[in-house]
């Protein structure tokens, strides 16, 4: 059986909670996950299994503006994307970065970004295996180290 995608529901948040504390050294809080899905629920998607969540990805839309001036054109952005660790290398992260990408086209978005730990040779080499490419760096994105921007034309 090969995992479904569907929306994030709050009964959801334990085990997005769990994967995400197992996933990363500064794992969000329950608040963010509430308000990111207020925000754009749509954008924020999980696989499942059996009933059992595997991953998620959230997602948000940004307007391309020059000053103050909307040019018409929208970026993807990944806010974050986490399988659980006894999943991965099975496709479902994979699976979650095509669904949030078909629902940035859908969206008319042109780009998508996102931000990955420098030290996180896996992430970047999963993402440019997936035609992202290393367009930049955020000095201090997280509290011990810098994040590597990377980039896709959709």
């Amino acid at each position: 059986m090969s995992p479904t995608i569907r929306l994030y529901k709050e009964e959801d948040l334990d085990e997005i909670s769990r994967i995400e504390s197992t996933s990363f050294r500064e794992p969000w809080p329950d608040s963010f996950f509430n308000y990111i899905h207020r925000k754009a629920p749509e954008l924020f998607v999980v696989a499942e299994e059996n009933g059992e969540i595997m991953g998620y990805v959230i997602g948000e839309l940004r307007e391309i503006m020059f000053s103050g001036v909307s040019h018409m054109s929208k970026m993807g952005h990944i806010l974050n994307i986490a399988v659980d660790e006894r999943r991965r290398k099975s496709g479902v992260g994979t699976l979650l970065l095509e669904e949030i990408e078909g629902r940035f086209r859908e969206a008319q978005a042109t780009r998508v970004t996102l931000e990955v730990r420098e030290s996180n040779k896996t992430a970047r080499t999963f993402y440019q295996d997936r035609g992202f490419s290393e367009i930049g760096r955020v000095r201090a994105y997280y509290p011990d180290e810098d994040a590597i921007v990377m980039s896709k034309a959709l």
